[in-house]
């Protein structure tokens, strides 16, 4: 079983990498009915958090990885992390994280999937405030389906054909890989910073909170069920890390997870 105190001293100790740091790392101790989970927060394709990601699994290979994607979108991401390069040209930090864990089950825990879907429309049926928003929830919910179905697609072409499709929009940013370790990790931090200040004074519209929400109870749940294989790690950007590891804290290992119409 994974020791998250030995991680944690890892991640703290002096002369680690820059780009490896605290502030992105959660840890949540395993028992006789699960095991460990370890949280790996990111900020979706940057050069700091690809590196952070492969570091981690290379240095705490787990038994299972769940990573922020749906299930439908896993296997052209495990396409991208076939690349001859390293990291993979594609994917970002998620196939980099898929080809860093290569012994893993790879397990895509984000909407849509079926247990998203039962808990969305439970809430929409169920909370008066949220029957408004059922038309814009819906449209998301549609739109996030028809780019799931599109990454399947891209997979079979992939598989069938020498052409591997890149079914998603690649973030750029100012820091590449080719810089040095210090200048990508400032780079990360000072996007975090600007993303959290904008976060702090602007408020989601409701679909967007009800969207987000939804999305942790259900990733949570499929993490905390994930347990029962041995120790999980979790790939997933820095706005769910939290919300996510006090989710899995109230859950514990071996739990059901919360009631599909659950608001908490």
């Amino acid at each position: 079983m994974v020791d998250c105190d030995a991680i944690l001293s890892a991640v703290r100790a002096a002369g680690v990498d820059p780009r490896v740091d605290a502030e992105h790392v959660r840890c949540l101790p395993g028992s006789v009915e699960g095991g460990s989970v370890l949280l790996i927060g990111v900020v979706h394709d940057h050069p700091a958090s690809v590196f952070r990601v492969s570091h981690l699994l290379e240095s705490f290979p787990p038994d299972v990885l769940a990573v922020e994607l749906p299930p439908l979108s896993v296997p052209l991401f495990r396409r991208y992390a076939r690349d001859s390069h390293t990291p993979p040209r594609l994917g970002g930090e998620m196939s980099a994280a898929i080809r860093a864990a290569d012994t893993a089950r790879v397990v895509g825990v984000d909407a849509p999937n079926g247990r998203y879907v039962r808990a969305l429309l439970d809430r929409l049926h169920g909370d008066a405030d949220a029957k408004t928003l059922g038309r814009s929830v819906l449209t998301d919910l549609a739109r996030g389906l028809a780019h799931a179905v599109a990454c399947r697609v891209g997979a079979v072409v992939a598989a069938l054909t020498p052409y591997t499709p890149r079914v998603y929009t690649h973030i750029r940013y100012e820091a590449t890989l080719l810089d040095d370790p210090e200048t990508q990790a400032d780079h990360e931090a000072s996007h975090l910073a600007q993303h959290r200040a904008f976060v702090g004074v602007i408020e989601p519209p409701p679909e967007t909170a009800l969207v987000d929400r939804t999305r942790e109870d259900v990733m949570a749940a499929r993490v905390d069920a994930l347990r029962s294989e041995g120790d999980v790690v979790v790939v997933v950007g820095m706005s769910h890390l939290d919300g996510l590891e006090r989710r899995l804290v109230a859950l514990g290992p071996g739990s059901d997870g919360p009631p599909t119409g659950s608001n908490k």
